[in-house]
């Protein structure tokens, strides 16, 4: 597959300090790409990298084919959501957007603006002065902005941050909207639930490096060879059951713990659980759950 995005040793510092030191990243078409990160971690530096608003220091990326630089063709296909602190304030809504679908070709008809504007969350907004917009709603009018001119590629850099529950519910749901219409999004959110429902591979950068890329199932599970798993059984098993198993029939699971309603086990060899399982039904005991326990994004992300 032909990729639309390929990153290849991008590095970018100011002066002695180095922001990106040696990015490899390709992103494909019809993806949703998640890309995190702590503040200061440089995911601002390489979106304004790779879509030309700062020179790169060394390295090399190509967008649509294009080598180290934004041509009116890549700039024609590409949606780049704009900081809040760039829109003119004193404008209303549709004005805004019907200005800058000028500048970027979009030929759109008034009730297509309207549209987006339904479809962003901002329904109502259309004829109020942005500066009377609240913080969410300037984000949301950011969105919209992005997607003027119909480009391939979406980068949204924290689109849900200070919207409410429910528009962030919606935000989701225009994100997911655009990928089946076979968008790709570049997609920046410290909300990694977020990321977790609608992200195809997710790449988490730290100190100006990618440590881990994958899809959230590959990156859930963990480095080492143990699996956790957590079964609900009536009467509950016991840790001197298990140890009685492992005793006697030599299942290679460890007990971890019980609490109110499950018991933890562990195993390094996946076949031992339908073993387990198969057992437990013929010595009559009655099995109402059983699940593997994977770790969170959270929890991967706070170990890089």
């Amino acid at each position: 597959m032909t990729e639309i995005v390929n990153v290849k040793s991008l590095r970018k510092a100011y002066g002695s300090s180095e922001v990106l030191k040696g990015i490899n990243l390709k992103i494909y078409p019809g993806e949703v790409l998640g890309f995190v990160g702590r503040n200061g971690a440089g995911k601002s530096t390489f979106i304004h990298t790779i879509t030309g608003i700062t020179h790169k220091s060394s390295g090399d990326f190509k967008i649509f084919g294009h080598s180290n630089e934004i041509t009116t063709n890549v700039k024609s296909k590409l949606g780049v959501m704009p900081d809040v602190s760039n829109l003119y304030d004193h404008m209303k809504g549709i004005a805004f957007l019907k200005y800058m679908g000028e500048l970027a070709g979009d030929k759109r008809k008034k009730k297509d603006y309207e549209r987006l504007f339904i479809e962003v969350g901002l329904e109502g907004a259309e004829n109020k002065r942005i500066k009377s917009y609240s913080f969410g709603m300037k984000k949301k009018i950011c969105i919209a902005q992005a997607l003027l001119g119909n480009p391939q590629l979406i980068i949204l850099d924290e689109p849900t941050s200070g919207v409410d529950p429910e528009s962030a519910i919606k935000i989701r749901e225009l994100i997911l909207k655009l990928k089946n219409e076979g968008k790709t999004i570049l997609l920046t959110s410290h909300n990694l639930e977020e990321i977790d429902k609608v992200s195809d591979r997710v790449a988490i950068l730290s100190n100006g490096i990618i440590k881990k890329i994958g899809t959230p199932e590959e990156l859930k599970l963990k480095n080492d060879n143990a699996i956790e798993f957590l079964i609900r059984t009536k009467p509950q098993l016991l840790k001197e059951q298990v140890v009685k198993l492992i005793d006697n029939y030599g299942f290679p699971v460890s007990f971890i713990r019980s609490n109110k309603n499950y018991t933890h086990l562990t195993t390094e060899n996946e076949e031992a659980i339908p073993d387990l399982t198969e057992k437990l039904i013929s010595d009559g005991i009655s099995i109402y759950e059983l699940k593997i326990k994977e770790q969170s994004l959270e929890e991967i992300f706070m170990t890089v």
